[in-house]
């Protein structure tokens, strides 16, 4: 195990009629005015709004909305609640959403405090020294963006799609009132459950051989999620089954998984799965089922002792070498997100073949990456290519 420095700044208000709670932090901190952030029906659907509204107009608190926060959120609208904020009377940034609208606030938070645009800080062109604060109520568990300093844009003007990191947008404090997902989509539940289940294989699948310990706990939430995500698709309404999912996707992407590793995860799939909703809309977790797979496929026979041990853990497989353990491992995870009825494929999300080329090089764009192996832009494709 290496040597490690972890904090994680966010408090955490967990469990049912909750909201009401955000009151005494927002006014402690003495918070006068937000600027509440949001997406689409869904929060009126699940009474994430009413229950929001009514806590911040009891606690005297004004509040200004920005709205209509897509999946796969853009740079446009981070610069609308920039403008907004800027506009004055707005000392905190209230997201009320999932993973995509928790993304835009820590982007109009830092953008807010910055006299150039908001977009330089994901080229690298500036580095985040200011923000607003977040005080945020979670309405879909995937992206654990309610517990971490990360930030995912889309930049249609560009056809890139990625992410920010920085100590200075953590939330202060998140409500987690698994409540509120009890009205989502299936697909919004498989493929959020996806995408936490993706933040802890590209921990454990990292070639890190020093961190049994934080493995281990991984396993345990990997098996947690394969356990919680077909009892939520027979019964949404299932209370303990969202309170576990959404404390597990905490937890999965909330920096712990990474403490005393020599290195801090593999993002491989991340990276290549963010270029197919960048160029054709499809949902995170969808495009993580299709190259997760393949990534593995692609790296497994040079590397297997990972894939090996999530087999044994995970999947109770020990017979045969390494790499016969490794495959069977591969092949078991690809089935499960086939029973849930995760894409797989590039075919069943309806991109041609002539496409790959394209996706390889948006999501290469000239560079190497990768953790467990550095890929090229020639493995990219190849990657892609197994996709298919």
């Amino acid at each position: 195990m290496q040597n490690f420095f972890w904090q994680n700044s966010t408090a955490i208000i967990f469990g049912k009629d909750t909201v009401k709670d955000l009151a005494e932090h927002l006014k402690r901190d003495g918070v006068k005015g937000v600027l509440l952030v949001y997406g689409g029906k869904g929060i009126f659907k699940s009474g994430a709004y009413t229950q929001t509204t009514e806590m911040l107009t009891k606690a005297g608190i004004k509040f200004s909305e920005v709205n209509d926060v897509k999946p796969n959120p853009r740079v446009d609208k981070v610069r609308e609640g920039i403008a907004r904020v800027k506009a004055g009377g707005i000392d905190a940034i209230l997201p009320v959403g999932g993973g995509s609208v928790f993304d835009s606030a820590k982007a109009i938070a830092a953008g807010s405090c910055y006299s150039g645009d908001v977009w330089d800080f994901f080229e690298g062109k500036a580095k985040i020294e200011k923000a607003l604060p977040i005080y945020g109520v979670l309405t879909a568990s995937a992206s654990a963006s309610e517990v971490n300093g990360f930030a995912v844009i889309s930049n249609p003007e560009c056809e890139i799609k990625t992410s920010i990191n920085s100590p200075f947008v953590y939330p202060k404090v998140s409500v987690i009132d698994p409540s509120f997902q009890i009205t989502l989509p299936q697909k919004q539940t498989v493929y959020g459950g996806v995408d936490i289940i993706a933040h802890i294989l590209e921990r454990v699948l990292d070639g890190d051989e020093g961190s049994d310990l934080i493995d281990e706990q991984g396993y345990a939430l990997i098996r947690t999620m394969m356990r919680v995500i077909p009892e939520l698709i027979e019964n949404p309404k299932n209370y303990d089954a969202r309170a576990e999912y959404a404390l597990a996707g905490a937890m999965a992407h909330c920096g712990f998984l990474s403490v005393g590793r020599r290195v801090r995860g593999d993002f491989s799939s991340h990276r290549m799965g963010h270029s197919l909703s960048m160029l054709y809309g499809i949902a995170h977790g969808a495009s993580l089922s299709i190259v997760m797979p393949a990534w593995a496929r692609y790296l497994y026979e040079e590397n297997p002792v990972p894939f090996a041990r999530l087999g044994e853990a995970v999947f109770d497989i020990y017979d045969g070498t390494d790499e016969e353990k490794a495959l069977d491992a591969i092949e078991a995870l690809e089935d499960f997100f086939k029973d849930i009825k995760s894409p797989t494929t590039l075919r069943e999300v309806g991109i041609k073949e002539e496409d790959i080329e394209k996706i390889a090089a948006n999501a290469s764009r000239g560079e190497t990456f990768g953790t467990l192996q550095t890929l090229e832009a020639e493995d990219v494709l190849e990657i892609f290519r197994l996709a298919y």
